[in-house]
Formats: C-alpha cells, structure tokens, sequence
C-alpha cells in the first residue's frame, strides 16, 4: 500500500496492530481476546449525580409558569375577549366614556391592537410548551406531548401522599420518592419546551392582559356594565361573556387554577429535594389540591386550551366589525 499522509498512516498502524489492548467490543467478534465488562459501575451517566447543572433550566420553568397563568387568564376567563368587546362597545357608542384617563387607555390599546399578539398566536405557544387546546403549530414545532401525563402524575402521587399522611402515626416518615421523581422529570420537561420565542413573547402578553384588566376595571364602565351589588374585575367579566358569547365562565375557579398552577410550576423550578424545606413542600402539597379541587369544578369543560366554548366564531365576527368602525371613532 502506497500512503503518503504520515499522520493516515501511522493511525492506520496503529490500528492494524494485533494485540492491542483495544476496548472496540467487535474486537472480541474476531479475536481471542475478551475484554471484561463492568456491569456494576458502568452507565454512570444515567445517575442523576452525574448529570451537568444546565440540564435543568430555571428560567425556562419560571417562563412556563407565567404562560400557564396567561393561558388561563386571557383566554379561558377570556380577559382579552372582553376587552375587546368592550372597544367595540364604546366605538359603537353603545357605552360612554368621559374620563380622558380611561378614553386615553383604550385609544392606545386600540391603537396597540395590531401589534399584540392575536389568540392563534397565543394558542401555538399553548400547544407547543403544554400541548394544551388546539392550537396549529407551524412547520416542525414539535408540541409538548409528555407534559399533561407527567402533570397528572404530580396530582396523582400528592393525592396518595395526602392520603398517607393524614393516616400516618408519623406524617415526616411518610415518603416523598414518588412526588420527588416526577417533579424531576417535570423540571427536564419544561426546561425543552419552555425555550426559545416563546421567552420573547411573555412580557408582551403580560402587558397586553394588564392593559385589558385596566380597561374593563375602569369605574365608570363598571357602572355601565355591570350587574348586581358587586361591580367588580370578575363581574364585569361573567356580565360581558354571558351577554356577547353565552358564556358563563367560572371565574373564581379559573382564578384559583391560574395561580395554582403557576404557584405549582414556580416551585418545580427551583425544587432541590435536599434543599426544599418541609414548610415549603406543605406549600407545592395545597397548591395542588387547590389545583385538584378547582380543576374539579371545571370537568365538563373538554380542556382549558379550548376557545369554542366562549364564542370564538361570534367573536372574531365582532372584531372585523370593530376594523370597519373605526374610522368613525369618537368619544
């Protein structure tokens, strides 16, 4: 053989070699020689000790808990849809405004509206970090389809640990491996799919719900729209959806799942077993019967990602008209 790269060469000598002391297991295929294999200490990788500290990605959990939280409070209390409404209403001239703090606010976020993000938008990130509702993901997102059965895990196993600990002689003795490993698993989880745009988009979200919240808890729409002794936020809210969308949604429970969830979700992000003290795992234990309980109150509703319910068609229907109204627009 004629090899004129020195370097090509002595690698291929080497190899060519008999007798190494070669570790490649083809080699015990064609040779004499068996190499021992530890079954005892091999795989270390798959300890937990074992794996690097970026494995888990705070900041990534943290953003799923706020995403949670803006998935319940936008779209299934339906915050956005009301604000909305309530845009068409003045512009129609259906309700009056002569507070130039509140015309002010919902002349920006008319203005705003175009560049917030719409709800197909907001229903791929659902789709995507939670594989929640029916959102349509573009081409190659891949959707979080692990996160509900190991969700469902995590009120599974704290119901079995509440059960033994109210039975318990000893409630510390009681053990917490089950709820130990799947908030393990739930950290690896949201650490993938929390990441990327879907970071960028958060605050934005947030300041658009904040806006909304702000424009339907203004007094004086209040006065005009509510029913009953308490006009509040949440009145508001129930009167608006049952008049435009007949839709009554629960909003005590809807509030009680957001924060909940996102509660549960804030601590899988800086779970440490060794660290996390009993008085703090008392804490995730009643956010998630709380969770449980409300979620309870909700079961006939085929899932919280789900915007049929609330009167989507009858919505986007009153929006297009709101564009076409807005040339007129006068307070």
């Amino acid at each position: 053989m004629n090899c004129t790269d020195p370097i090509l060469w002595h690698t291929l000598s080497e190899v060519l070699k008999t007798g190494s002391d070669s570790r490649d297991p083809v080699k015990n295929v064609y040779y004499d020689a068996v190499n021992e294999f530890d079954h005892t200490n091999s795989f270390q990788f798959l300890d937990p000790a074992f794996l690097p500290g970026g494995t888990i990605n705070v900041v990534n959990i943290q953003n799923a808990a706020s995403l949670y939280a803006l998935m319940i409070m936008m779209d299934e209390v339906g915050i956005i849809r009301v604000a909305d409404t309530i845009l068409k209403y003045v512009t129609m001239g259906k309700v009056d405004v002569e507070s130039t703090t509140t015309a002010t606010r919902l002349y920006n976020y008319m203005q705003l509206r175009d560049n917030r993000t719409t709800i197909e938008e907001r229903s791929m990130w659902y789709k995507q970090v939670f594989n929640i509702g029916n959102g349509q993901v573009v081409s190659d997102m891949a959707t979080n389809e692990n996160f509900l059965p190991q969700w469902e895990t995590l009120m599974t196993e704290v119901i079995k640990y509440i059960d033994k600990y109210e039975s318990a002689e000893d409630p510390l003795r009681v053990s917490k491996s089950g709820i130990n490993q799947v908030i393990t698993d739930l950290q690896h989880n949201l650490s993938r799919a929390a990441s990327g745009m879907v970071k960028i988009f958060i605050p934005e979200m947030y300041a658009h719900l904040e806006d909304a919240i702000a424009i339907i808890n203004a007094e004086e729409l209040r006065d005009q729209l509510g029913h009953g002794v308490s006009r509040d936020l949440w009145n508001i809210i129930e009167s608006v959806s049952q008049e435009e969308f007949n839709y009554l949604p629960n909003t005590s429970a809807l509030r009680t799942i957001a924060d909940a969830a996102r509660n549960i979700i804030l601590d899988i992000a800086r779970y440490n077993q060794a660290t996390f003290s009993e008085t703090e795992f008392q804490e995730l234990v009643k956010n998630v019967e709380a969770f449980i309980i409300a979620q309870n109150q909700l079961e006939s509703e085929s899932s919280y990602g789900s915007n049929d319910a609330s009167g989507n068609g009858t919505y986007q229907d009153d929006m297009d008209e709101l564009q076409n109204a807005e040339q007129n627009w006068d307070f």
